[in-house]
């Protein structure tokens, strides 16, 4: 014959299998409607609706950046200086890069899927007068589609096939270049380096180049090298504080057209969490069947509990020793809320066999909350210390 110990041990192996089917259920359910916010989220990103924002903000930003690469001339090594404050992108520059080959840069033009950087002609380290990479986005990352060959010159500091320093032949400088690292094509497939590095020239230079420039540190004083200098740099912040704006107006705009597919993704996601609440069913009026067994399970559940367990008085402890089961369920829509439900045993404190709190919610984002009237036995109220009235509706010790 089974002790009460072997067979309570059987009970919890049975509904540890239980929940392991519950947490499956879920897992699978939730994936699917992963796969349903990528899916989702990629036709936003790649929709003709998407696009259409961009190019009415890009042909918005068009003349800006064409005002802010003239006024830029005006400004000795605006370019070296801005990338040379930006850390994200200077970790990226080897150490000839940044002390050699940087103050050569002229100008860097950002366009749809291509960048390209202009360097002086008098440039003694390589001939090209203009280095550009060409790109796309596909669904596995950016991928470079064409890039520019550099033309590395044999002497760059005076002697043949030498650098001073730690770099001892030309070759070494071609590997360790930012340069050669983002420029030259490798291979026509997604490669780190050259996303990120892309990434932080197209989000981050490119567009915000003013505050790199100046890194918030250089006063108007400082700035002050000369009268042209001054008018280009005011007349520069003026261009950045526009396309600041410019760039929320259209983050503003990509995100409504973000949350129209959402939208559309969490319709789908519904009927999949319609049938996993279905095939949970069963399994939780299973596991009910298999606690039922253990005295103060529902108690010890919430006691246990990180959160729940700080809310309970001694009274509250009391009434849940009675608790025979419970139950979450959401409404047949799913989205419109749901409720909880504790069923008792008989027990001194109040005729109801079950309580149940209703949580619903409204398209305009407000929830309401209701709840079933506590039927308290005489002199039993514990939410008016023992002071009875059949008309008070509290489900403080159900949450």
């Amino acid at each position: 014959m089974m002790s009460i110990e072997d067979i309570l041990d059987i009970c919890i192996e049975k509904g540890r299998e239980v929940e392991d089917k519950i947490k499956k259920i879920s897992d699978d359910a939730r994936l699917e409607k992963l796969k349903l916010d990528e899916e989702y989220k990629k036709k936003a990103r790649e929709g003709e609706e998407m696009f259409a924002v961009k190019r009415k903000y890009n042909d918005i930003r068009k003349p800006l950046y064409e005002e802010r690469k003239e006024l830029i001339k005006s400004i000795p090594d605006f370019w070296p200086t801005a990338i040379l404050n930006y850390s994200g992108l200077r970790r990226f520059l080897s150490k000839h890069d940044k002390e050699e080959i940087i103050m050569f840069l002229n100008s860097v033009i950002v366009e749809d899927g291509a960048i390209t950087f202009f360097f002086d002609e008098k440039n003694p380290h390589f001939k090209n007068t203009h280095l550009t990479a060409v790109y796309s986005r596909t669904d596995k990352g950016i991928v470079q589609k064409e890039g520019t060959k550099i033309l590395w010159k044999d002497t760059t500091t005076g002697s043949e096939n030498e650098i001073p320093g730690r770099y001892h032949s030309l070759t070494d400088v071609q590997k360790k270049s930012f340069f050669t690292l983002f420029f030259e094509l490798k291979r026509k497939t997604p490669r780190k380096p050259f996303d990120v590095l892309l990434k932080k020239i197209e989000e981050r230079l490119w567009p915000t180049a003013l505050s790199y420039f100046l890194n918030w540190e250089i006063t108007a004083l400082e700035a002050e090298k000369g009268i042209k200098h001054k008018i280009a740099l005011d007349e520069l912040k003026i261009i950045h504080r526009k396309l600041e704006r410019i760039n929320d107006e259209e983050y503003r705009e990509s995100e409504a057209v973000e949350q129209e597919f959402g939208k559309k993704a969490r319709e789908l996601q519904v009927p999949i969490e319609q049938k996993c609440n279905k095939d949970q069913r069963p399994l939780y009026q299973e596991r009910n069947e298999i606690v039922e067994k253990f005295p103060n399970f529902w108690l010890l559940a919430f006691l246990s509990h990180y959160a729940l367990g700080d809310l309970f008085s001694e009274e509250d402890q009391k009434i849940f020793r009675f608790v025979k089961s419970m139950y979450v369920e959401d409404e047949e829509d799913v989205v419109s809320g749901y409720k909880i439900t504790f069923n008792f045993n008989r027990n001194p404190y109040f005729t109801n066999t079950s309580l149940t709190k209703k949580i619903s919610f409204f398209e305009d984002g407000v929830a309401n909350l209701s709840a079933v009237d506590i039927k308290w036995e005489v002199k039993m109220d514990i939410a008016t210390e023992y002071q009875h009235d059949t008309s008070v509706t509290n489900i403080r010790c159900v949450g």
